[in-house]
């Protein structure tokens, strides 16, 4: 296999990370470690050794304690925590956890008023249906293309329409990032 073969395998290794769809998470609450372990089994191909780990319980008490997203119930976590533990993984990377409390901020805010709120499940599927279609996306299709026309369609019309437009947006910038840092990763680890 020449070199060229060789990379263009690990641009599709890195595009072909997990995506955790939502009827893929359970619709019961769970307790700390069955949160850890589901994080782990469902994420795995993001990580770069074996014994890394997805997200540890230190990590998802500290969300917790920044008030990234709403509290457990009697340390249960529910579909809306584990949705938006999931798209703190993607972020955590690249932003900041005061970074990442502002940009869900609106999110966590309409959860604590109203827990039957449908803004995360809204926005979590259409990051999950862009998640499917990245392979071929690039940041000009973001900035030019139909993305944005999918993002609306999916929204929900509320006050946080472009809070969630954004969020989207930044979802999907670390998105990009985080698979670059991946195929980078993987060069390191393959060629050095």
């Amino acid at each position: 296999m020449d070199y060229s073969e060789e990379l263009k395998e690990i641009f599709e290794t890195a595009s072909s990370m997990d995506i955790i769809d939502i009827t893929d998470i359970p619709d019961i609450d769970l307790y700390m470690d069955q949160v850890t372990t589901f994080m782990e089994t469902k994420l795995s191909s993001f990580k770069r050794n074996k014994d890394d780990k997805i997200l540890t319980k230190t990590m998802i008490n500290n969300y917790a304690k920044a008030k990234i997203f709403p509290s457990p119930v009697k340390k249960k976590y529910n579909k809306n925590h584990i949705m938006m533990l999931i798209l703190i993984y993607h972020l955590k990377y690249m932003l900041s956890i005061n970074d990442i409390k502002k940009l869900l901020s609106p999110v966590t805010n309409e959860l604590n008023e109203n827990p039957d709120s449908k803004i995360l499940e809204n926005i979590y599927k259409t990051f999950v249906e862009i998640q499917k279609t990245s392979v071929s996306l690039t940041i000009d299709d973001i900035l030019n293309g139909d993305i944005f026309g999918k993002i609306e369609s999916k929204m929900v019309k509320s006050k946080n329409a472009m809070y969630i437009k954004n969020i989207l947006i930044v979802l999907i910038l670390s998105m990009f990032s985080n698979k670059e840092k991946s195929i980078a990763e993987k060069i390191i680890d393959t060629k050095f």
